[in-house]
């Protein structure tokens, strides 16, 4: 756009951006359900939000773009695109996950990175397919991204950090000020006059990615001028595509001051944009173009450069222009937001990125599992840091014993508990370090049944044998309560979830337990006890129960409880049961033939919401031919008949005065399909006809819930 002054030509973009936000955010939106959030940046969407919350900050941002537009016009009359310099920007990468597949890998990192440098530096392989009337005013923006090796404090760092934050990452919010305290909360304030920061999360509500055009209304040593991006379009492999290749790229084109090139809005495709601007000489005119690439498309007048980087053509995007390239340079020399800090020589020394490799600092390792069963394989890579060229791994008990692969894989047969070394070198410097305690090897076959635990002759829990937890937020996890106990004295497993609300979960995992001589049509019975009470009425907290038959490589649901289903009872103070009568009673006989194996295992989640403690006690698994061995005393006239029915049963129940009942009937995962009654029923006897008629085939449990106790029957409907 082309026919005004640099200055002038500031002026009318203001304008412009005045006018277009009315309604930008409104059209964002009906841009995402067209196009998806995968091609769609949130940036002026985004940035509005900011300047609603607080205008003044609209007002700091339109003088810095005033003093901006000076710098660029003096940036192109001094510097030719031929003599300009080369630029290394320091970056961290921030993944903030809730434990899925959101928590990518490093190699995904590596590509994403690979894939900007590629775009800066004219190296992407897809620039050839540039049409003719652009492939001449190409730019070469000469700038590096380079990973930070050191963090704020001068310590050796990988230039990755990652947060687990329940509920993190489905955002709309324009500043993502949770987002960045859990990271700093975690691993320190990364300034952001000394490094590039991306954060990847699970998803940005209404677009792919979004970042804010530098400006000096936030703290330059703080971490508000960042870039955010969902995982699904970070890079080109693993949770993304090669579809994406330049998502990433086009945030950063942002970062640097670039708008879009139909101007500084989310208008894309509307014909208003012909009067906008972008503030580059050598871009057409153009309204943008919603994933589609029309090489021949002419939306004002003349041939849009829809490959553009900053468009939204799609698949199709190639380049930078000449115009572009300077003015990302310009800001690079621009003191707006300290941009022109991140190059100076200081800085990466600061950030360990004046050379493009490090030095071998820190041995890192991981591994696909760390409990498993004799027999069974590990996986283990070497994420060690910097420059490794060479490695050494020693794994006692494990075939091989030794390996310089990068990623050897390693078979444990015998039953312990196992350290890993792993040294490593740059070839002039030599690291190691020792994993005590690392891998977990359980017996197989498994622990014989009929199998009890009561936890009354475990040493502790985790014990590594017996049992195993996965604490996902690092708080508090479950353990081994030595005063609390079903029959009123004794031990059992606890956690303490008092209060806690941050949706994190979990997990109390078992040892291996042999169901390998089963008989394929003998059913198989699991029940334990718990005790629990809510914090208040409205907690809605989940206690899931899984099986495995593979050690643990595999897991699936068998018993959901949660909320009124788990308890209706509440207690204000941090629950400690009473007694036996605190105590639910539940049966599980969904664990079919499948499951029938030398290794198998069993799991329970939970799931918080503010709510309160939960005790876990009195687990046994038995086959139902001995089940007249392990049922319950549950004090408590209860039957069903027929049982198994076709259609219609009885359900017997013993009342007492002023004592309410809750009967239903639930599936084998604890949902309700039916409520037989809820209230008050008559002293004696109670009946109840039931007719399930309605109901597939199959295993259901009638359950009777009164005064905090649980009570049920397995009913089978043929």
């Amino acid at each position: 756009m082309k026919k005004i002054t640099l200055l002038a030509m500031a002026a009318w973009s203001f304008a412009a951006f005045a006018q277009d936000q009315d309604h930008d955010h409104e059209h964002h939106l009906k841009v995402s359900e067209e196009l998806g959030t995968q091609g769609v940046c949130g940036n002026n969407v985004e940035q509005e939000k900011a300047f609603t919350e607080n205008p003044a900050l609209r007002q700091i941002w339109e003088e810095d773009q005033v003093q901006f537009e000076r710098a660029y016009h003096n940036f192109l009359q001094n510097n030719s695109a031929n003599d300009r310099s080369t630029y290394v920007i320091p970056v961290v990468v921030h993944i903030v996950h809730e434990g899925g597949s959101e928590n990518i890998s490093n190699d995904q990192v590596y590509d994403a990175l690979n894939r900007i440098n590629e775009d800066f530096q004219m190296l992407n392989d897809d620039l050839s397919n540039t049409v003719s009337a652009f492939i001449g005013i190409t730019g070469n923006t000469d700038v590096e991204f380079r990973l930070a090796t050191k963090d704020p404090n001068g310590n050796c760092h990988l230039g990755i950090t990652r947060t687990y934050m329940p509920g993190g990452g489905a955002h709309d919010t324009g500043d993502n000020q949770d987002i960045r305290d859990a990271v700093q909360a975690e691993h320190g304030n990364w300034p952001q006059n000394s490094y590039m920061n991306i954060f990847v999360v699970k998803s940005i509500a209404g677009s792919a990615a979004y970042t804010n055009n530098p400006s000096n209304w936030y703290n330059p040593f703080s971490m508000s001028g960042s870039i955010y991006i969902g995982h699904t379009v970070m890079g080109t492999i693993g949770t993304s595509n090669f579809s994406y290749r330049h998502i990433l790229s086009h945030e950063v084109g942002h970062w640097l001051n670039l708008s879009h090139t139909w101007g500084p809005n989310n208008n894309a495709g509307e014909s208003t944009s012909c009067t906008s601007d972008d503030g580059v000489s050598d871009t057409p005119n153009t309204i943008g173009w919603l994933g589609v690439c029309d090489y021949d498309g002419e939306s004002c007048g003349s041939l849009d450069n829809i490959q553009n980087i900053m468009d939204y053509a799609g698949s199709c995007r190639t380049m930078f222009t000449q115009g572009q390239a300077a003015r990302m340079q310009t800001c690079l020399n621009n003191g707006t937001a300290d941009r022109n800090n991140l190059w100076t020589t200081a800085n990466l020394i600061a950030t360990g990125t004046y050379t493009a490799n490090g030095t071998a600092c820190e041995v890192s390792i991981s591994s696909n599992v760390t409990t498993i069963c004799a027999g069974q394989s590990v996986s283990y890579t070497d994420e060690s840091f910097h420059n490794i060229t060479s490695r050494n791994w020693s794994f006692p008990g494990g075939s091989p014993a030794t390996s310089t692969a990068i990623d050897p894989v390693i078979t444990y047969d015998t039953p312990g508990i196992y350290a890993v070394t792993l040294q490593v070198s740059d070839g002039t410097n030599s690291i190691s370090d020792t994993y005590n305690n690392y891998i977990v090897v359980l017996p197989d076959p498994g622990e014989a049944i009929p199998y009890h635990e009561g936890f009354e002759g475990i040493s502790g829990i985790p014990d590594n044998d017996n049992w195993v937890i996965e604490d996902y937020a690092g708080g508090n996890g479950w353990y081994h309560n030595t005063s609390v106990s079903s029959n009123g004295f004794g031990k059992c497993a606890a956690l303490n979830n008092f209060g806690e609300s941050d949706g994190s979960v979990d997990e109390l995992i078992s040892g291996s337990i042999d169901l390998s001589g089963v008989p394929a049509n003998e059913d198989m019975i699991l029940t334990f006890e718990y005790a629990y009470r809510k914090k208040s009425i409205t907690d809605d907290e989940w206690l899931r129960f899984y099986i495995s038959g593979d050690c643990g490589e595999t897991w699936v649901l068998r018993k959901n409880l949660h909320g009124d289903g788990l308890s209706t009872v509440t207690a204000s103070g941090s629950y400690v049961p009473s007694g036996p009568g605190d105590w639910y009673f539940v049966e599980i006989f969904n664990i079919n033939s499948t499951y029938y194996t030398s290794n198998f295992r069993f799991k329970f989640q939970f799931e918080n919401d503010g709510g309160n403690n939960i005790y876990i006690d009195n687990i046994n698994l038995y086959p139902a031919s001995q089940a007249g061995l392990f049922e319950k005393d549950n004090n408590q006239h209860f039957k069903v008949y027929p049982n198994p029915t076709n259609a219609n049963t009885t359900i017997e129940v013993a009342g007492e005065a002023g004592v309410d009942f809750n009967i239903t009937v639930q599936n084998t995962l604890g949902q309700q399909v039916d409520l037989i009654h809820n209230g008050a029923i008559a002293d004696g006897i109670n009946k109840f006809e039931y007719n399930m008629s309605h109901l597939a085939q199959g295993v259901y449990l009638v359950r009777v819930e009164s005064e905090g106790r649980v009570n049920t029957i397995k009913l089978i409907k043929e």
